[in-house]
């Protein structure tokens, strides 16, 4: 046939070739049996995946919702740590996953009405819906299996490894085995409470609103607001993609306040937003920082949010979800493959993080004296440490 002519069976064959791809997944789906089954398709646990299955375990990873699924979180990839990573296990982030404006070049603080400051970074910034998607689609290449709408309900241990009960939308309850889990599965981690199903966890809302309103405001810039020359209660405005997002975890109990202060860029008082949107974060720091808390029993193991491993005051969890979905995935693989436990070798892999945190938190929990000097102060110390916190290169744990 020339060129520039179609074949009239093409659409045919396209179906047929789903179709056939649909039966060899569900083939392999009923094998039922695999080397290790990740719990949640975000960073972490997209990343533990694809490190998992390029080893040639035999990899499902499982995600409670349809991909792609939206997260509440700004989206941004703040740090070396973050970036080197995404760069080193998925490569660039195409432009078609960014959201306009692609990055920002940085983020200003507001210290009441008068003091600002500003922390010059390039920030890679996309909705988390396109970013782990992209993430998990690299996993599945690697060689992975991806099953979305799946939610693990259970866990319980066997002879030679565990069994992952799954839920799936409209069908019976299955059950899944595995030698080895790595809970990627956020804030409420059912994976978490069957390691230490005792554990009392504090949860901390987060929420957010969408606007399309404009604001006489820079739209390449991040924006932290701090009504009362405070670290807390703060809040944050962002622009992705035509919108105005203003989010953060008192945003409710100090609305009238937020829209006093963004009335002086141009808000206005009539404004509604296109939706509203919320999650938790688990605090889990004191337990994680002092060593009452360990991220991982025998062979399951815990990353990102799950394990508490978010980095203080910024709430970055992307850049720690990556690092301890990379290290949990090399202590799955080295167990399967030396025998023994994954337990010990992620809790010495991990430490370094563990450090890294209470380095982070130690400099945070001095904001609060630090502001009784004035705003001045506080804005110059805050400064520094969101530099630190989105600068440093914590590349060599």
């Amino acid at each position: 046939m020339g060129p520039g002519r179609r074949w009239p069976g093409k659409a045919l064959w396209s179906r047929v070739s789903r179709w056939w791809e649909a039966v060899k997944k569900s083939r392999k789906w009923q094998q039922k049996a695999w080397d290790v089954i990740v719990i949640g398709s975000g960073p972490g646990g997209s990343v533990a995946a694809k490190v998992c299955a390029g080893a040639g375990l035999e990899t499902l990873f499982l995600e409670k919702k349809r991909l792609p699924r939206d997260k509440v979180c700004t989206g941004m990839v703040m740090g070396p740590w973050a970036k080197n990573l995404i760069k080193e296990h998925f490569g660039d982030i195409p432009a078609e996953v960014l959201g306009d404006p692609g990055h920002y070049t940085g983020v200003t603080l507001h210290m009441g009405t008068e003091n600002v400051a500003e922390v010059v970074i390039p920030i890679p910034v996309a909705w988390r819906k396109n970013l782990d998607y992209w993430m998990s689609r690299n996993a599945v290449q690697a060689g992975a299996l991806c099953v979305d709408g799946a939610r693990a309900t259970a866990i319980t241990h066997h002879k030679g490894g565990y069994e992952v009960e799954i839920t799936r939308e409209n069908t019976q309850k299955e059950r899944l085995s595995a030698r080895c889990v790595i809970g990627a599965d956020g804030a409420f981690s059912m994976v978490r409470k069957f390691i230490r199903p005792d554990l009392r966890v504090r949860y901390r809302p987060a929420y957010r609103e969408c606007y399309r309103e404009e604001l006489s405001i820079p739209k390449y810039r991040f924006h932290w607001f701090f009504p009362f020359v405070s670290p807390s209660p703060r809040f944050d405005v962002n622009y992705k993609e035509g919108f105005f997002l203003i989010e953060g975890g008192s945003i409710r109990g100090i609305k009238d306040k937020i829209k006093e202060i963004l009335r002086g860029f141009g808000f206005s008082p009539d404004a509604r937003p296109v939706w509203r949107d919320g999650c938790v974060i688990a605090d889990l720091y004191d337990g994680l920082l002092k060593g009452s808390f360990l991220p991982a029993k025998e062979n399951v193991v815990l990353v990102g949010d799950a394990g508490g491993m978010l980095l203080p005051f910024t709430q970055e969890g992307i850049g720690s979800a990556l690092k301890s979905g990379v290290l949990a995935a090399e202590s799955v693989i080295e167990a399967i493959r030396g025998g023994g436990m994954a337990e010990e070798r992620y809790l010495k892999k991990v430490r370094p993080v563990i450090t890294v945190l209470k380095g982070l938190r130690a400099l945070y929990v001095r904001m609060g004296d630090i502001a009784k000097e004035g705003p001045g102060a506080l804005s110059q110390a805050m400064g520094e440490y969101i530099e630190k916190t989105v600068s440093e290169n914590f590349d060599e744990l």
